[in-house]
């Protein structure tokens, strides 16, 4: 049997992370029968979370306080190189790598300054004469010059998840094709409706402390989500649910969503979400949603996936790719954070939203479909590598 090993994983505290794999690993297993094995930054929270088409979790790293990582400190202060040590730090990912057909899942890890562990990462299995493909990904084109464009040029294969990245590569001559973010097949997974969700019409907001932290004003898109919220309770009977999509310790939604749901603590109509729901469940409640305004990019995928009408607010190529390619142009499905300049601006976008929003989902009824194939090609030519 195939081995496919997942890495550059950050963990499932990242709901979009753990999509990314729960999709990945079931459309390998189903349509190649593979064995999936998964390289983690969080080992224990994604066995605990249960990745059923996940074989082996493992951490990505040696251990911090262990032997291993000891004898890599005194050799890098005795002289070793700083590849050398980055390779001794992911050793369990070189190991397994190995035996495996490897698939870098991070998705837009190379947006985000020098990704070294992952030249390093890539460079050895080219080595050790093991294919490896960049599985999911979006790349700002304006990156794809000097280090990062030779890294990315030892792939076997570069999956982009939306056209302007696929474009991108292309036009650098990169190995590439296209296909949609795996997490379009996610499954859903229906809970019971909390306290407060009103059946008739409940309006999904997610916020990150990425997306405030890209604004030209934190306090000022603050106050336009906080205006928004007002805006929905005060014109309608409908309910707002707020959705921590990520939970990481650094980059925690909750906090976020806490800190807008402070004027609205005494209000029933305003409902938080609990943190410990996994991606699916976290689905399960987008899909009953009226209309969903969000930041994070799988949260959007959630809503596009389940014919939710859906507005971005968002701040990168990813945003603006999936978009483009679902409905034919981003405009009046995405704001870019950087130009989000006032509360009516926003509330302008969510109203033209709902105005369009029986046709939208009958639109994305009839696109998805069509859209989620190119899935099928894309595990094709990747288990081709293995041949």
């Amino acid at each position: 049997m195939s081995r496919i090993l997942l890495y550059n994983h950050g963990g499932c505290e990242n709901r979009g992370c753990e999509a990314i794999v729960r999709s990945t690993s079931a459309l390998f297993v189903q349509r190649a029968g593979v064995r999936v094995d998964l390289a983690s930054d969080q080992p224990q929270f994604d066995r605990n979370i249960g990745l059923e088409n996940v074989k082996r979790i493992f951490s990505s790293t040696i251990a911090p306080y262990s032997l291993d990582r000891l004898i890599n400190s005194v050799a890098f202060r005795l002289g070793a190189s700083r590849e050398s040590e980055v390779a001794r730090k992911y050793a369990p990912v070189l190991r397994a790598g190995k035996h495996s057909l490897c698939l870098s899942v991070g998705g837009d890890t190379y947006c985000y300054g020098r990704p070294e562990h992952l030249i390093v990462i890539n460079r050895r299995l080219k080595r050790a004469g093991r294919p490896t493909v960049l599985w999911c990904c979006s790349i700002e084109p304006d990156l794809l010059e000097g280090e990062l464009l030779e890294d990315l040029a030892t792939y076997d294969l570069i999956v982009a998840r939306e056209s302007i990245t696929y474009t991108a590569l292309q036009r650098a001559g990169l190995p590439a094709m296209c296909c949609c973010d795996p997490a379009f097949t996610l499954k859903t997974w229906k809970m019971p409706l909390p306290s407060g969700w009103n059946e008739e019409g409940t309006v999904g907001i997610n916020i990150s402390p990425l997306i405030l932290n890209k604004a030209k004003d934190r306090r000022s898109a603050m106050e336009a989500f906080t205006k928004l919220i007002e805006h929905i309770l005060g014109t309608s009977k409908d309910s707002v649910a707020l959705i921590p999509h990520v939970t990481w310790a650094h980059d925690n939604d909750a906090a976020a969503l806490e800190e807008l749901r402070e004027p609205f603590l005494d209000e029933p109509r305003v409902v938080m979400l609990p943190t410990t729901l996994d991606a699916q469940m976290l689905k399960g409640y987008i899909g009953r949603l009226k209309a969903l305004v969000t930041a994070r990019t799988h949260a959007s995928i959630a809503g596009y996936s389940s014919c939710v009408p859906t507005l971005v607010i968002g701040y990168s190529v990813k945003a603006r790719g999936i978009a483009r390619d679902l409905f034919g142009n981003e405009e009046g499905h995405l704001i870019p954070v950087q130009e989000l300049n006032s509360a009516e601006q926003l509330i302008g976008m969510y109203e033209k939203l709902l105005s369009r929003a029986d046709e939208e989902r009958a639109y994305l009824a009839e696109k998805l479909p069509e859209y989620r194939k190119g899935l099928d090609g894309a595990v094709s030519a990747v288990m081709q590598l293995e041949r």
